[in-house]
């Protein structure tokens, strides 16, 4: 298992935060880090999501930040160019999850995403889904 996802499994906790203005996004993340829960998952449903992950990634590495309600491979993109190390998606949308296997984004995710694809094609295969 990667190292970010080991210390959010360690923190059993990743607030999720759905930031307006990306100003903000430092301060957040400092009180954050001074209440013990070095994480946040930034929602991508602000125009400012983006920037606040950027800005948390670049002035405090020590936090594990990532892009929540990604909804398409152009905002998975965004996201880990600006510094997200994980990505959460409320759905299923083939297109991510592809780009996500395509690019790595978290090795264990990955591995456990390509079994369950494995699955359901064998599945699928064998007419179970017919």
């Amino acid at each position: 298992m990667t190292q970010p996802l080991e210390r959010l499994g360690e923190l059993a906790l990743v607030p999720v935060i759905e930031i307006q203005h990306a100003d903000h996004a430092v301060r957040l993340g400092e009180a954050l880090v001074a209440g013990g829960l070095p994480c946040a998952e930034i929602t991508f449903r602000t125009a400012a999501a983006e920037e606040a992950i950027r800005r948390i990634a670049s002035a405090l590495p020590q936090v594990i930040v990532g892009a929540g309600t990604v909804l398409s491979v152009d905002q998975a993109q965004r996201a880990v160019v600006a510094g997200a190390q994980f990505i959460v998606s409320p759905g299923f949308n083939p297109r991510v999850v592809d780009w996500r296997l395509e690019h790595e984004v978290f090795d264990e995710i990955t591995r456990l995403t390509r079994e369950a694809v494995a699955i359901v094609r064998q599945y699928r295969g064998s007419g179970g889904g017919q």
